[in-house]
């Protein structure tokens, strides 16, 4: 009876953590809502870095700086696609105990949100073959090599771009450019 009290504690909070899990994972998914909403980029992104956290905390030490965006009206579910992709490629570039830092801010006319790493760096010769179909630099079984093709798909049909900064040996800036639209600057 003793234990009792702290195992009910423990099992409470347990239950916290797996309601939470449930709900980024439901929101990242976007299972309710179908089509294109008005929606926070800062919360999705933030929503994927929570779907994502035990591999990327396996990796690296993420760093979050969100700035002030206004409603965004686009496919909140893959524009989670996208980040996620960028997240976990970003993973894999880096040593354990790499950097990955997200931003976000307005510019240009666009919400930017920038995905960089201190990890391997990607070459020119790779570089120009990045958005191919079923490139990849993976080992086989490890990549499709559809995660960037698909998120550059998908960052062109929000109206936006995608560009990439890279060295061998100094990291990777993924840049993502999502035009403010009227409804945007409605909200």
């Amino acid at each position: 009876m003793q234990d009792f009290g702290e195992l009910l504690a423990e099992s409470d909070d347990g239950i916290g953590r797996v309601a939470a899990i449930v709900a980024d994972l439901k929101g990242f998914s976007r299972v309710d809502q179908a089509g294109e909403e008005a929606a926070d980029v800062n919360d999705i992104i933030v929503r994927v870095c929570n779907v994502a956290a035990a591999r990327v905390r396996e990796r690296a030490q993420l760093k979050l700086e969100l700035g002030t965006l206004p409603s965004l009206y686009c496919n909140a579910a893959e524009l989670g696609q996208v980040f996620l992709s960028l997240l976990l490629n970003a993973a894999d570039a880096v040593t354990p105990l790499g950097e990955i830092r997200i931003l976000s801010d307005l510019a240009q006319g666009h919400i930017r949100v920038r995905v960089a790493d201190n990890g391997t760096g990607i070459a020119a010769g790779v570089l120009a073959r990045i958005f191919e179909p079923f490139f990849t630099t993976k080992e086989v079984g490890s990549g499709t090599g559809l995660g960037l093709t698909v998120s550059n798909d998908i960052v062109k049909a929000h109206g936006g771009h995608i560009d990439i900064d890279s060295e061998p040996g100094r990291g990777t800036v993924v840049t993502v450019w999502l035009p403010l639209g009227r409804d945007a600057q409605e909200s």
